[in-house]
């Protein structure tokens, strides 16, 4: 009976799904990397610097830290800087959308109908 395959979305990869190398994947520093990197695709909104920051006690151990740029301690870099994350900053509302979603980017079934389209209907008082 051949053995199933599974795929990692996180790594793009293939590989024989038993429970061993399951779980080898899964604990590997590619598979941390690659998820990490895509959760950080998603934010939209980054941790703002605060100064005196201790040092992130696994980036300087390992050269990698799971949480990426998210991580609330600093990275330095090769050239003896420390890395600030950068500062995203997200426009604010306009009025008639909803925090992150405007009425233009919507599809059309989920657009509000337009003025005018519906005849106004008197109110009755049920019961």
């Amino acid at each position: 009976m051949p053995v199933k395959k599974y795929y990692c979305d996180y790594c793009d990869k293939l590989f024989q799904d038993t429970p061993a190398d399951r779980k080898r994947h899964v604990q590997g520093i590619q598979h941390h990397q690659a998820k990490a990197r895509w959760y950080d695709s998603f934010k939209q909104q980054q941790i703002p610097p605060i100064p005196n920051r201790p040092l992130c006690f696994h980036f300087v151990n390992t050269g990698f830290c799971r949480y990426g740029d998210s991580c609330k301690y600093l990275h330095p870099v090769p050239n003896n800087n420390v890395r600030q994350p950068p500062i995203v900053t997200t426009p604010s509302p306009s009025p008639g959308s909803v925090v992150g979603v405007s009425f233009g980017n919507l599809p059309p079934s989920l657009q509000p109908p337009p003025d005018g389209v519906y005849l106004h209907l008197p109110f009755l008082d049920w019961g």
